[in-house]
């Protein structure tokens, strides 16, 4: 009954002392009186015009407006060629590229990044496109699905501020997916580059390209490699001659438009009177200006939500990278959490005019930062140029002939072909990263984006988790000279020093564990075996043959000295879960039943963070300096030394006993001290 009457009591005293409990609290309530403050603080992050608007310099307009027209200009044929590679019909690729450059002047923190279609999110809808479109749903009705769901995951990543998730994909990875991209790319032009029909699949294509040579149609490969002449010839001069004329520039500069318009005029010219058998494949765009907003189908975007995460991953690498790489370069800082949520906020709003997936494009980018642009700014000019093209280009824009666009992709993406030397240098640095780069590269060229880049972040994840599982302990046989031991120290025999320099989790703790146990029994002999507690367990040989063979692979001939001293070097360990003081735990209880209850533990350099996690664990931990002198603090509290040279120079007994008794604690203010 006196049991049952103390319990409350009991049960207040734990919960008022318990850690985890106190410091839930503390942080809670510090939580709660922060939050009106921090959630004002937070909305107004996400609108970065407000910061920088009343600070605006007027003399920057005529920079921003000319930045503006030029960008407009070059959204225009470029999203007509990113349309044709999403397999969406090329107005719903003008569609898709006003709103961003609105949305970019209040949400944008990066005054040279445009955003709008590109190659990599065209050919990543076009593979989801592909396996879709067969139920039923129009193409442009898949694209606008993938684009809502590409900003949802964006604006999750950057609302939660989880962009850290993206580093998992490692540059190797990243380089070898967007090489076998822009290749696929390029493939996918060949049909309308030289007027043929060729079968789906890498390989299927690199064959029909040769087996169909006598099939290719003479004006339509004249109109591509013709427009592909002109516009390397162009981006040479604009090279050589452009730093010297500012007319050389802007023509080299619009190159695409020129050849557009270009093109477009000769095929009006020559196709105007025959509309039902044109000379060569005609885009045949049309718009009736901007469409009446409707949400995507609901059972479409739960078709498509799972398969937009390689979009949304490609979007997002892609997007931060230009920004923060034009930041560096004209000085300024991006915010990342805020270009995600701008993203997320643009394909979200974007879906709803039947758009395709956008994101942030390299040349465009470069563009604007050379054309000398002030701030975000320019969106509002450029938006309007893309709006006045679908309003009142429509008719022209039907002429445009199909390897005309072809001729511009291509041109457009061969220069983020990374080139073999890139690969060469992984091979150097690390066979790992090499293989995952051949992975991506590989895997993506031939089956599928989404199978490329998921089998080589898997591979390297897999790869880094088994590298820590089966983590090498260091063996310290002895301790270096240094300013305060000018001598090097030797290691006595009868002790082992282990240095642990990474976190003992529950993946690697007991493997950690198992080696400085292999290490003791190798290295050194235990207690002596009385003939009668031999006879009792003389079953009992496979710790002895598992001895024998570890000595005998160490060539270790004699017996050797008795174990008495074992050092653990926690001084690199950052972290220790549940499992990993276990495992330390069966450790101390294996020394000291290998070599007697005298066989001394002693620790070294754990952290506040480790410190604690033994603390409440159960595990009493003390700085050697601190303990008392009685023998009954001794038997409680495990020592702790500032170094190895300390434990090993240190005389007596200061280890705890073998039961570990929870030592309960209690917080004051920021400290804890034992009850």
């Amino acid at each position: 009954m006196d049991y049952f009457k103390r319990m409350p009591g009991r049960i207040s005293h734990a919960l008022s002392t318990d850690i985890t409990i106190n410091r839930t609290i503390r942080y809670g309530g510090k939580a709660v009186r922060a939050a009106p403050s921090v959630a004002a603080q937070y909305l107004v992050e996400r609108v970065p015009v407000v910061h920088w608007l009343p600070r605006y310099n007027p003399r920057w307009l005529l920079n921003d407006t000319l930045a503006g027209i030029t960008v407009g200009v070059l959204l225009i044929p470029q999203s007509l060629a990113y349309a044709k590679i999403a397999t969406i019909p090329g107005e719903y690729g003008l569609m898709s590229s006003w709103l961003p450059n609105f949305l970019v002047f209040i949400m944008g923190t990066s005054k040279d990044l445009s955003t709008g279609p590109t190659s990599l999110m065209g050919l990543l809808t076009a593979e989801i496109v592909a396996d879709v479109v067969h139920e039923g749903y129009s193409a442009q009705a898949i694209a606008s699905a993938v684009a809502m769901s590409v900003g949802i995951y964006s604006l999750a990543i950057g609302l939660l501020k989880l962009g850290f998730l993206l580093e998992f994909i490692s540059v190797p990875v990243l380089s070898g997916f967007i090489s076998a991209a822009a290749i696929v790319i390029m493939l996918g032009q060949i049909p309308s580059l030289f007027g043929i029909t060729v079968r789906s699949g890498t390989a299927n294509i690199i064959h029909d390209i040769f087996a169909k040579i006598p099939q290719w149609d003479g004006a339509t490969t004249g109109i591509g490699l013709g427009g592909i002449l002109i516009l390397v010839l162009m981006q040479k001069m604009g090279q050589r001659w452009g730093k010297k004329s500012k007319a050389v520039w802007l023509l080299a500069l619009g190159r695409s438009a020129v050849v557009l318009i270009l093109f477009t005029g000769m095929s009006y010219g020559i196709n105007k009177n025959r509309d039902d058998d044109p000379v060569w494949a005609l885009s045949k765009v049309k718009s009736n200006g901007i469409e009446t907003p409707k949400m995507p189908d609901g059972e479409l975007i739960k078709k498509v939500f799972p398969r937009s995460i390689a979009p949304f991953i490609a979007a997002a690498l892609e997007h931060l990278a230009i920004a923060k790489a034009f930041g560096r370069k004209n000085n300024y800082i991006t915010d990342a959490a805020q270009e995600l949520v701008y993203l997320g906020t643009t394909n979200f709003f974007n879906s709803f005019f039947s758009s395709m997936s956008v994101g942030g494009a390299m040349s465009r980018t470069a563009v604007n930062s050379d054309s000398g642009v002030k701030s975000p700014a320019y969106g509002v000019i450029a938006g309007g140029v893309v709006i006045l093209s679908i309003f009142k280009l429509s008719p022209a824009l039907y002429w445009i002939p199909k390897a005309t666009l072809a001729a511009i992709i291509v041109t457009a993406v061969w220069h983020i072909v990374i080139p073999p030397k890139v690969f060469y240098g992984y091979w150097k640095t690390s066979l790992v990263d090499f293989i995952a780069s051949m992975l991506a590269f590989w895997l993506t060229l031939f089956v599928s984006s989404e199978v490329g880049i998921g089998t080589a972040v898997g591979f390297s994840i897999c790869y880094h988790l088994l590298f820590q599982a089966f983590h090498r302990v260091r063996r310290i046989t002895t301790l270096d000279a240094g300013f305060a031991n000018p001598n090097s120290t030797v290691v006595p025999l009868n002790t082992q020093v282990f240095r642990i320099h990474q976190s003992m989790l529950f993946f690697n703790a007991y493997y950690i564990k198992n080696q400085c146990l292999d290490a003791i029994q190798t290295h050194n002999s235990g207690q002596v075996v009385t003939v009668e507690a031999q006879k009792e367990r003389n079953w009992s040989v496979a710790g002895d043959k598992r001895a024998a063979r570890l000595r005998t692979k160490a060539k270790i001939v004699e017996e050797p000295v008795q174990i008495r001293i074992v050092v653990l070097d926690l001084s690199g360990m950052h972290n220790i879960d549940t499992t990993g003081l276990t495992a330390l735990k069966d450790l101390k209880a294996d020394i000291e039943k290998f070599g007697g209850k005298n066989t001394q533990l002693r620790l070294v350099g754990l952290n506040e963070r480790v410190a604690l996690r033994f603390a409440r664990f159960g595990w009493a931990v003390q700085d050697v300096s601190e303990i008392e002198k009685s023998n009954e603090e001794r038997k409680r509290v495990t020592a702790v030394y500032a170094t190895v040279q300390q434990a090993l120079s240190h005389k007596g007994r200061m280890f705890s006993e073998d039961d570990i008794q929870p030592i309960e604690m209690r917080i004051v203010g920021d400290e804890k001290e034992k009850v």
